[in-house]
């Protein structure tokens, strides 16, 4: 038996038209909604947009942060449920959302019969998102029962933090979505962490990030692109590279990732050798420990 998933990662340029944040924010709308329609002849189950994808080269403070985020129900949100129907497919839309005029980075998880599954929000903010823009995090880690799997999400900074995938992972997620628009790191850190974060939890990464329009020569310090799928074993299953463009991949949610002779005699699944061999009882260090905000 298998359960055959065809993934989509959306990497639009981060630069956009318009001469105002008005016009740059229906740019980045029209754009993620061309190229999601792109990826529909693959027939995707999951389709993941960027981090904010429609703010993303606007300059927001806390009072624009409030003008052009957007909310569940509203004209951005029914437009991508109507996407999500007509083209039959499940959709990671992480933007710049408001609740009750708070302002959250979110990523709405989205059904392919049009229906809103949930919501995720960011935990690990930036200090300028929450200092300029007041942004406010969340402090959950909801895992998303969709019809071929369960999906769990951490936007951009969640993935300087293991604990967040190992969260997810424990509540039961086989593929986490890690949508963000990453520059300063560069390659070595983005590549590292990546791949632990899958190997450490036996679990696909679907990563979608911004690229540097073409004709533009990309250097350390841009946008880093590279939106990918990584495997349970650290592989790279699919890399955008540098420039606009999709990724596609399919994968197996059935295989059972084995180690040989780690942990236990013989041949196991990966991911019940790591849940057999915990130990939350020495873990107390992770919670006591209090540092300091930076200010």
């Amino acid at each position: 038996m298998t359960r055959q998933v065809n993934l989509v990662a959306v990497q639009p340029p981060i630069v956009r038209h318009g001469t105002d944040d008005g016009a740059r924010k229906a740019s980045n709308i029209s754009i993620a909604f061309e190229m999601m329609s792109q990826a529909t002849p693959a027939r995707p189950d999951l389709i993941c947009l960027p981090e904010t994808f429609q703010t993303n080269g606007l300059q927001l403070d806390v009072d624009s942060a409030q003008l052009f985020a957007d909310e569940e129900g509203g004209a951005l949100s029914s437009q991508l449920c109507r996407f999500a129907h007509e083209n039959s497919v499940n959709i990671v839309a992480p933007v710049l959302g408001k609740y009750d005029g708070i302002i959250r980075n979110v990523a709405w998880v989205i059904s392919r019969d049009g229906e809103h599954v949930g919501r995720f929000f960011k935990v690990h903010l930036t200090n300028p998102e929450h200092v300029d823009c007041g942004v406010q995090p969340g402090n959950e880690w909801p895992v998303f029962e969709l019809d071929f799997g369960r999906v769990g999400v951490m936007i951009c900074h969640d993935n300087s933090f293991p604990e967040s995938a190992r969260c997810l992972m424990l509540s039961g997620a086989e593929i986490i979505c890690w949508p963000h628009v990453q520059s300063g790191w560069g390659d070595v850190e983005w590549d590292i962490t990546l791949r632990s974060r899958a190997i450490d939890n036996a679990v696909y990464v679907l990563s979608a990030c911004c690229g540097v329009p073409h004709g533009v020569a990309w250097r350390p310090g841009m946008m880093v692109g590279r939106s990918s799928l990584v495997g349970p074993d650290g592989t790279m299953l699919a890399d955008r590279g540098r420039q606009p463009g999709i990724v596609v991949a399919s994968i197996d949610l059935d295989h059972v990732h084995l180690k040989h002779e780690f942990g236990f005699h013989g041949e196991h699944s990966c991911k019940e050798i790591v849940l057999a061999s915990r130990r939350p009882e020495a873990y107390g260090r992770l919670v006591e420990v209090m540092v300091p905000a930076v200010v």
